[in-house]
């Protein structure tokens, strides 16, 4: 078959870690497969050399256009590589990237096969227009919840599956090896945004870090929002905490930074399925996360069993989850053993194949 990917780019996030995956191993089997996306970044996901890439965005040429121009240029050149590649099926990740793949790909009779990667409240209720363009255009959409299927007109649901996220099969060749020796630290990885709510964490660090002295907290991921990044910073230094609470920014070896903790919060106000919790989890982290829309840690984790859940921004719900995982290691290590039976679910093999499965069904309608 020859599908065609497109999405913004394939940086550091769980839409384009879930791409890289499902890319390289339909290239693996043989299959052509292009990868459209409109720009490049920095730190970018390692692609098969079979992937044929096509740049569908702006160029230099084009910074002095107006914003109109500027988009209707990105549906123009989506539109043409679509022509020119003559795929079997579309598949596009996240909601600009549907509502482009959707309105360039009006009158065209190839398969559109759209996925919803966050909180449908946040990333399509503004956009209603666009979103039943979307939903009127494509052949079928890929949830990772139910919450978040729900969302959407029963049109769409109707003609849509869910599929959770695959893990990166070094996790597995990784785990395979490694002994794990518990160090007194917590972790949370995640772009500092508002999403995220690492400033909660803090507060909660700043109250549990007394009983628990010797313990450091590091946070993972890229400064996305500077302004939360400087009260953060502000925040710590008006709590004496800088030396004990470490930005860590992007790495790419964090399965090997971050295993021996001996605690993974994820204090997100929302997500879609959050990759750094599924990556915690199957390494046998013990985990808390906050049951945030759209049900995505609820999905992963079994409360008290596998881990911890705790409702959205509540401060002191999480305080004391905190302090209980610190104060009972030994229930909490039995959480974190519970939690790597999360790993069969999550098999990069399983979950591609069903996508494979999915797109066949599509095809042949």
């Amino acid at each position: 078959m020859r599908i065609l990917f497109h999405l913004n780019s394939m940086g550091h996030g769980g839409a384009e870690r879930c791409v890289s995956i499902l890319c390289n191993f339909f290239a693996k089997k043989g299959h052509h497969v292009i990868l459209a996306t409109e720009w490049k970044s920095p730190k970018e996901y390692t692609i098969d050399a079979n992937v044929h890439r096509v740049h569908v965005g702006l160029d230099a040429a084009d910074d002095k256009k107006g914003r109109i121009a500027k988009i209707w240029l990105r549906y123009a050149r989506l539109r043409s590589c679509i022509k020119k590649q003559k795929p079997d099926i579309v598949i596009s990740f996240c909601n600009k990237a549907n509502f482009r793949s959707a309105t360039a790909m009006l009158g065209m009779k190839i398969p559109l096969l759209v996925s919803v990667r966050n909180d449908p409240q946040k990333d399509y209720a503004p956009y209603k227009i666009s979103t039943k363009i979307m939903e009127q255009k494509a052949a079928g959409c890929v949830f990772q919840t139910p919450d978040a299927r729900a969302f959407f007109s029963q049109k769409l649901q109707d003609k849509s599956k869910i599929i959770l996220n695959p893990l990166a099969q070094q996790y597995f060749e990784f785990l395979q090896y490694k002994s794990i020796t518990r160090e007194k630290e917590i972790v949370t990885v995640g772009r500092i945004t508002a999403q995220k709510n690492q400033m909660l964490l803090l507060k909660v660090f700043d109250k549990v870090c007394k009983t628990f002295p010797e313990y450091t907290l590091k946070i993972y991921g890229a400064v996305e929002d500077q302004q939360i990044f400087e009260k953060m910073k502000h925040f710590l230094a008006s709590r004496g905490l800088e030396n004990r609470v470490l930005f860590m920014g992007e790495v790419d070896n964090i399965q090997e930074q971050m295993i021996n903790a001996a605690l993974f919060v994820l204090p997100s106000d929302y997500e879609g399925m959050p990759n750094a919790l599924i990556e915690a989890m199957v390494l046998g982290i013990p985990c808390i996360a906050t049951d945030c829309p759209c049900g995505g840690s609820a999905m992963l984790i079994e409360n008290q069993k596998s881990g911890i859940l705790v409702k959205p921004g509540d401060q002191n719900a999480l305080e004391q989850a905190v302090r209980y995982m610190l104060s009972q290691p030994d229930k909490a290590e039995q959480m974190g053993n519970q939690a790597r039976l999360l790993a069969d679910r999550v098999d990069p093999k399983k979950i591609c194949e069903e996508w494979m499965e999915y797109i066949e069904q599509l095809i042949k309608k």
